[in-house]
């Protein structure tokens, strides 16, 4: 069963990044020269045929590499800034490679990007997390981590599938004026 996973774009290296990696996609040929495995190289053709792709990534340190780990194909990614859900987006694969990572994003201080999600292109587009959609989200995120599994389980009861949350739970089938207000 997928999975909600959300990234915090609190700091502004992650608001930096989000607008050109995220937001806007990357050029695969930018992508493909640090990527050395075959079958990777080939999935990301399949998956982008228009050359543009969409990617995400974290430092390998604390539990971010567990909580990577435990992300798979067809889960929901949705990222996170200022009490709102900014994008929402399915994993299509994953990759750890720092050389990429450093390519795409430079050096961090705290160690390149390594832990990379490609997504499909993501819906994006402020949504603030109001009263009514705390029993599907928490109010605040910090850093990369996983949805509470009970949460994710209201998700699916309430909508049915994490696609029609997005959809219709975070309005992105709306145009911005009908999202949820308070």
């Amino acid at each position: 069963m997928a999975n909600v996973f959300v990234y915090s774009m609190e700091d502004e290296t992650a608001s930096a990044h989000f607008g050109s990696a995220f937001d806007r996609g990357v050029e695969l040929g930018t992508v493909l020269p640090s990527i050395r495995d075959g079958v990777q190289i080939e999935s990301l053709r399949r998956f982008y045929p228009d050359g543009t792709c969409y990617v995400w990534g974290v430092p390998d340190r604390g539990d971010n590499r567990s909580t990577w780990n435990a992300m798979s194909e067809d889960d929901l990614v949705l990222g996170y800034r200022n009490r709102s859900i900014v994008s929402a987006a399915t994993v299509l694969m994953k990759i750890d490679n720092p050389s990429l990572a450093t390519a795409l994003w430079a050096s961090q201080a705290e160690g390149p990007l390594r832990l990379m999600s490609f997504f499909n292109k993501p819906h994006v587009g402020e949504v603030q997390i109001v009263p009514q959609m705390l029993g599907y989200l928490d109010q605040e995120f910090i850093g990369f981590t996983r949805l509470n599994p009970e949460k994710r389980e209201n998700i699916l009861r309430a909508f049915g599938s994490l696609e029609i949350f997005v959809r219709l739970g975070l309005r992105y089938d709306f145009p911005f004026n009908f999202r949820h207000s308070e």
